[in-house]
């Protein structure tokens, strides 16, 4: 049975209807797309200057700690492509113990896979003490978790010897403070997730401390860490933001509630408080 002449005229119709039809899902998925891009990477960037501005609250001077900036070796800033950055060296006065803090974020879980210390180390050209790898319990912004440390030597061009122990960890955005790299694999299994993006603290001292003195390094450097830097990693509202919600304030005129600032005169006030 042969199709009605207005049968094929409809059928022509939509033919020719089809291409504009199916542009118009395009663009109107690449609009929606493009929306929701722009959604998270508004959401992302937020983050990011809250972690940069958290950061620059960590104090200088802390007890009899004294602390200077040091810049990330240009190799891992390049691999790591870093929203957030903070390296300091503390030296101890009186004792001369030294310490690094280094404080990392990455905006997609997957760009920090090769940075955790039994993967950069040696491939950077330190070895791996045998025996050296242990284990700090550790509370961070009142959260108990264990931290690995790792014992690593190198031997210069010099022929000098180098030793050095590296505890780190990983802060998980919505998740758990963890030192478990299955823990980072999981959450770059799903895109959603591994955009929220990953923070990773380590503290560097030199030589091979016991673990017992390691773990008193570290707990004294963490404890420098201001408590919204922790919760800006873990992407929880800080505490200055809640303070600017419970006072109806906006951007201009909040309170910085940063505790010591960095030279070091306790807490700064902007806008209408000062």
């Amino acid at each position: 049975m042969k199709p009605s002449f207005a049968t094929v005229h409809l059928i022509h119709r939509m033919n020719r209807a089809a291409p504009i039809a199916l542009l118009a899902c395009i663009l109107g998925a690449g609009l929606l797309i493009s929306r929701q891009g722009s959604v998270d990477q508004g959401q992302a960037s937020a983050r990011a200057r809250s972690m940069r501005v958290n950061m620059e609250s960590m104090p200088f001077l802390a007890g009899n700690w004294v602390g200077t900036d040091c810049p990330l070796p240009a190799g891992a800033a390049e691999i790591l492509m870093p929203t957030a950055v903070l390296s300091r060296r503390f030296v101890e006065l009186g004792t001369g113990r030294r310490a690094t803090l280094g404080i990392i974020h990455c905006g997609d879980v997957r760009d920090m896979h090769g940075h955790y210390p039994p993967s950069c180390y040696p491939a950077s050209g330190w070895h791996a003490r045998e025996g050296g790898h242990d284990a700090i319990d550790l509370v961070l912004d009142g959260e108990s978790f264990r931290a690995s440390l790792y014992r690593f030597e190198s031997t210069e061009s010099t022929g000098t010897r180098r030793e050095v122990s590296v505890l780190g960890f990983f802060v998980l955005p919505d998740g758990p403070i963890t030192s478990d790299m299955a823990s980072l694999r999981s959450r770059a299994a799903k895109l959603e997730i591994a955009r929220m993006g990953v923070g990773q603290i380590q503290v560097v001292m030199d030589g091979w401390p016991t673990t017992e003195s390691a773990a008193s390094i570290a707990r004294e450097i963490l404890a420098l860490i201001p408590v919204d830097c922790v919760r800006a990693l873990k992407g929880l509202p800080t505490m200055a933001s809640e303070a600017d919600a419970a006072l109806g304030r906006g951007k201009n005129g909040h309170v910085l509630l940063r505790g010591v600032s960095q030279a070091g005169h306790g807490e700064e006030l902007s806008g209408e408080e000062r």
